[in-house]
């Protein structure tokens, strides 16, 4: 297997991160979800999927979450309910499907239910295509549901607008983490969300404490409470942005946030030195969606005096840089500092 340059990690720290390159794992209530209560358990199905299928990885290739990004990089809008889901076996660690930590990727069959906006010259979207999408992590022997704290998982049984691309090699696939909005009984942020089902208050409440002043609003906020017909006026008003390009192919893997980050976690039980975590927390940087996460993370890297020896850890951005990975993927990376000094 190929390796990354993101993940400079040794031992089990290594291997955990080749084999679970999940997101996190969201098996308690977040805050940001308001009221919500736990999701139905996982249902299981015998049928087939249809259309072809999407690495998780290549969701975050662009960005996913404006109007501006959904006509600037999507192909098709629709709504969808989702049918199905199912295990996508991983050659690579389908040996190790009962260790623990192993990450178990899942597929999920979606039906379109109504067609919102198409880029000019799109391909037409399927009736029924599958995804890949977040899916388990395994701990002695216990299958927990691995969820984005700010995003849909796609649950059986649930209804959603989802902005969708489409990829030179013919794969369909989710346009990122923002771009599927829960839409149970008609209204966006009715529904599944981070893997609890949520009101429309809670939905909203969640998205304006995460709103950046200045910034284009999400389409999820400029939505929430309202219709696919508004979502439709949204888009029909956008404008793509002339800079933006459009990725080449959905199955190139491209790693998360979480799933660089997640090396990190304590639970891994990893040593690294401090040209290790230097480096991991420099991509981490790169991929922060907060300038002030980005800010500390590359602080804290720069001040271990990475290749010199020299270092003298900046203990305030290390202590930042905590809160910033703890509070995106919901994971205990201790006191972050090098373990084999």
């Amino acid at each position: 297997m190929t390796l990354t340059t993101r993940t400079k990690v040794t031992g089990a720290v290594l291997a955990a991160a080749l084999v679970g390159s999940a997101a996190l794992v969201s098996s308690t209530h977040d805050d940001r979800t308001g009221d919500g209560r736990a999701a139905d358990e996982q249902r299981g199905s015998a049928q087939g999927g249809t259309g072809r299928v999407s690495l998780p990885e290549a969701k975050e290739g662009v960005p996913s979450r404006t109007a501006t990004d959904w006509v600037s990089y999507g192909d098709q809008v629709a709504v969808v309910r989702v049918l199905a889901e199912h295990e996508r076996p991983d050659p690579e660690t389908q040996d190790e499907a009962a260790g623990a930590g192993t990450y178990v990727p899942r597929t999920v069959d979606l039906r379109v239910t109504d067609r919102l906006w198409a880029r000019p010259s799109a391909a037409a979207l399927p009736g029924a295509v599958s995804v890949t999408v977040d899916g388990w992590q395994l701990h002695d022997g216990v299958r927990e549901r691995v969820a984005s704290q700010d995003a849909a998982r796609l649950e059986v049984g649930h209804t959603y607008v989802i902005s969708f691309a489409r990829y030179e090699d013919g794969v369909w696939a989710q346009l990122g983490s923002g771009a599927a909005l829960p839409y149970d009984h008609g209204r966006v942020g009715s529904g599944e969300f981070a893997g609890h089902d949520v009101t429309v208050d809670a939905y909203r409440s969640a998205l304006e404490r995460q709103r950046v002043p200045g910034e284009e609003a999400p389409v999820a906020l400029r939505t929430a409470g309202k219709t696919a017909d508004d979502v439709q006026k949204v888009l029909r008003s956008a404008e793509p942005d002339p800079r933006a390009t459009r990725p080449a192919r959905a199955t190139e893997p491209t790693d998360t946030f979480c799933s660089v980050a997640s090396p990190l976690a304590t639970s891994e039980s990893g040593r690294h030195t401090p040209d290790e975590l230097a480096s991991v927390l420099t991509d981490l940087a790169g991929m922060a969606s907060k300038p002030a996460d980005a800010s500390v993370l590359r602080s804290y890297a720069t001040s271990l005096g990475a290749g010199t020896g020299a270092g003298k850890p900046d203990d305030t951005a290390r202590a930042a840089s905590v809160v910033a990975i703890e509070r995106a993927c919901g994971i205990d990376v201790g006191f972050l500092r090098p373990t084999d000094d």
